[in-house]
């Protein structure tokens, strides 16, 4: 009789059925419906399989951002247990997981404890444009198209170009970058490859906003945002998610950021990486429009604020050497910092330093 029982209800069905248990699990998973099939394109597969427990079924998800997931479910699709990539095992369900490099994962379950036999599966497999996206071309939010180049697992670069001659580089090692450059902020995941772009400067209404480097690390920025209403500062991660924001109401976060002078005509950002007495390095906010301090609407036309890259082809492209750069302030300029073997520097830590001395200067 199994020892994973968890109600008395589950452990008389059991009882009574010992003699075919091990046929039950499979005629209660034929009354479930078909496996789910995954939306195209995305990374994140659903499959549902036999249970070796009786009158259950388990949903096996993978999923590339979050990891595999097993969910224990009774004949009527309620979750009783789980296990996943931060709980990958729950022996008192007789269920766990492991999990492999290249999205990959094997289910475990059995019925009985002690040294009794665990069987296995594999969980679905991820599309393989997910785990190896391998070359591709991007559209950005400008019209123009940037080719990103995959030189192994989390290692991608893609080359700017201005009158056919590279002018900036984005290089991941392990970690995302950005880059500021033909007006736009271009951020590169080091994961998948993938690409997001957004105008550096835009205006809506007598709303003004610019994006800037942040201190903390590669691939983060932060969106400044001025109005009549006051100024708002957003960190993001490099997929342009908000992790922290200031405002008139909230001048200061717990995330190294702050607004001074909110309610002011000079709001100024102040951003550092530690506590204490550490300085903070200031950037001033985009200047409200003329006649706009009294809310008055503008007529200047507005940039698209963000895409997310869209992959468009699949082109192979080799790299070419040149220098990497970093963005100092909020125009398009830039201080070509690393070529060739430079570029170790930047997967060493370096990248994050020199961003940090440059907002230092702002």
């Amino acid at each position: 009789m199994s020892t994973y029982a968890r109600t008395s209800l589950r452990a008389a069905i059991a009882t009574a059925a010992l003699a075919g248990a091990f046929l039950t699990p499979a005629a209660a998973f034929a009354a479930t419906s078909a496996p789910a099939a995954a939306a195209s394109g995305t990374c994140h597969v659903t499959k549902d399989v036999a249970s070796v427990q009786p009158y259950m079924f388990v949903t096996l998800t993978n999923d590339l951002a979050n990891g595999p997931k097993a969910e224990l479910r009774n004949d009527q699709g309620k979750v009783v247990a789980s296990v996943d990539r931060a709980h990958p095992a729950d022996l008192g369900d007789g269920i766990r997981l492991e999990e492999a490099k290249g999205g990959k994962a094997v289910f475990f379950q059995r019925s009985q404890g002690g040294d009794a036999p665990w069987t296995s599966q594999n969980f679905p497999a991820l599309p393989k444009t997910c785990i190896d996206p391998g070359d591709a071309t991007y559209k950005l939010v400008n019209g123009e198209t940037l080719a990103v180049h995959r030189f192994a697992t989390n290692h991608y670069r893609a080359e700017f170009l201005t009158n056919g001659k590279v002018v900036k580089i984005m290089e991941t090692e392990g970690e995302d970058v950005d880059a500021f450059v033909h007006g736009m902020h271009v951020t590169l995941n080091s994961s998948t490859g993938k690409v997001n772009s957004e105008y550096i400067n835009g205006r809506s209404g007598c709303a003004v906003s610019e994006v800037v480097p942040s201190v903390f690390h590669a691939g983060m920025s932060v969106k400044l945002t001025n109005s009549p209403e006051g100024a708002k500062a957003s960190l993001r991660d490099s997929g342009l998610k908000v992790l922290a924001t200031v405002d008139r109401a909230h001048p200061v976060s717990g995330q190294g950021i702050r607004v001074d002078g909110a309610n002011t005509a000079a709001p100024r950002l102040g951003q550092r990486t530690q506590g204490g007495d550490t300085p903070y390095a200031y950037t001033n906010f985009p200047k409200l429009p003329a006649g706009c301090a009294s809310g008055t609407a503008a007529k200047t036309p507005v940039n698209a604020p963000t895409q997310n890259g869209g992959q468009t082809t699949v082109v192979p492209k080799g790299a070419v050497a040149a220098g990497a750069d970093i963005k100092q302030g909020g125009g398009d300029d830039t201080a070509l910092i690393a070529g060739g073997a430079g570029l170790a520097v930047v997967a060493a830590g370096g990248y994050v330093v020199l961003r940090r001395r440059n907002a230092a200067r702002i």
